[in-house]
């Protein structure tokens, strides 16, 4: 409440009352926590019900992020990658209730890496389409070289499975089970992958679903202008957090063991400039890019800005549109943190760690002590067990992470 209270303050924007503002965010995260939940009950993975490898987001018509309940802060730049992706493919006027939309390239789609598979269906309100409802999960296995598509001796994405572009995976509600049977076709277990796929599209019919019983209950204008009073609110929040930074340039280094292949250590850099209403991340002086897959493709690269920006400054930030106005970041192409097509990007989450890592690292001279994150503990070492079933065709893989 004191921050709602703040943004009115600090910057004469006519906001809602801040409790009837809390009370709508609230109801927003209450529909994606439940996507969420239903997306982990009802798959069929061990990476999806059990290590809830897994996000869920809510967009307006315009592709601005509204709300998202996510697992994995990484998801944050994939999913609104994918939104973006959607619509330059796809105009508004080409958009029919019932189309659902597919994506994980980080090249083609602003993906993250190729096993995380977006899904991402509009919302209409009286013929008009009006949001998004879009889930992402990470599927044990999508083809390639290895069981589980990542290994950190990769050296083309070739090699890391399945590359979908945004794509129509429904047309007014009838599935494309041709395009559907051609993807799963592609992995090593395509019985669990369609099962899960199936899932992801039923998760985002009940975000609609819910939605629009939002939309019934408190009408279209008042829920379009409570949107953008809370995208507005988040938006003057962080501002303020900024505004209370002394401003200057600061710089910190970490370094990768190697870049998958063997070899020397691979530096990760970032210079923080902080100005009177921006944070810009320069990622100059990072390593080139990495003969193997622990290349950081560049909306992934945004994700772990955004998260280290959020945890540092702000825990209890809403993750939506807001977040992402006050803060730029800038990386040379043919690096490690923004590499060129077709460079391998399976294990770039070990990549991400690090680049949070280094991130926190520069905030240390802005933050108070109590505020303060080591660059430390900022590895994420991955491993893929397989075989074949007993009692059905196929073979099992199972991912874990050791965070």
């Amino acid at each position: 409440m004191r921050e709602a209270h703040e943004a009115n303050q600090d910057t004469g924007v006519a906001l809602a009352d801040p409790v009837g503002m809390e009370v709508f965010c609230n109801r927003l995260l209450s529909i994606t926590e439940d996507m969420n939940n239903t997306l982990v009950r009802a798959s069929f993975s061990t990476n999806i019900k059990e290590r809830k490898d897994c996000s869920v987001a809510l967009f307006d018509a315009a592709g601005r992020l509204v709300a998202q309940g996510t697992q994995i802060p990484l998801h944050l730049g994939s999913l609104d990658g994918a939104m973006g992706a959607i619509l330059r493919a796809f105009p508004l006027d080409q958009i029919r209730d019932g189309d659902v939309f597919i994506c994980n390239d980080p090249y083609l789609a602003d993906g993250s890496h190729l096993p995380d598979i977006n899904i991402v269906t509009p919302v209409f309100w009286e013929g008009t389409l009006r949001f998004f409802a879009a889930n992402i999960a990470h599927h044990s296995d999508v083809g390639g070289a290895v069981p589980g598509s990542i290994a950190g001796g990769l050296k083309s994405i070739f090699e890391e499975g399945i590359r979908i572009p945004a794509c129509r995976i429904a047309r007014a509600g009838e599935v494309d089970e041709d395009l559907l049977r051609l993807i799963c076709a592609n992995t090593r277990d395509p019985e669990e992958r369609v099962l899960d796929l199936r899932v992801q599209m039923a998760t985002n019919r009940r975000g609609a679903a819910a939605v629009q019983g939002l939309i019934r209950q408190m009408g279209l204008a008042a829920v379009l202008r409570s949107v953008d009073d809370v995208i507005t609110y988040t938006r003057r929040r962080l501002l303020n957090r900024i505004g209370e930074l002394a401003q200057g340039s600061y710089t910190f280094r970490s370094d990768l063991d190697d870049d998958g292949m063997g070899g020397d250590p691979v530096p990760i850099q970032v210079t923080l400039t902080v100005s009177r209403d921006r944070l810009h991340f320069d990622f100059e002086g990072s390593g080139k890019q990495a003969r193997g897959a622990m290349n950081l493709p560049f909306n992934a690269l945004r994700a772990c800005v955004y998260y280290a920006v959020k945890a540092l400054l702000d825990p209890d930030l809403a993750p939506n549109a807001g977040l992402f106005d006050p803060i730029s970041v800038s990386a040379p192409v043919g690096t490690i943190t923004n590499p060129e097509h077709p460079a391998a990007v399976g294990a770039r989450s070990i990549t991400a760690q690090k680049v949070a890592g280094a991130i926190f690292g520069a905030f240390r001279g802005l933050l108070p002590a109590e505020k303060t994150m080591a660059s430390s503990n900022d590895c994420c070492p991955a491993i893929v067990f397989s075989g074949r079933w007993r009692e059905r065709a196929g073979h099992f893989v199972y991912l874990e992470t050791l965070g």
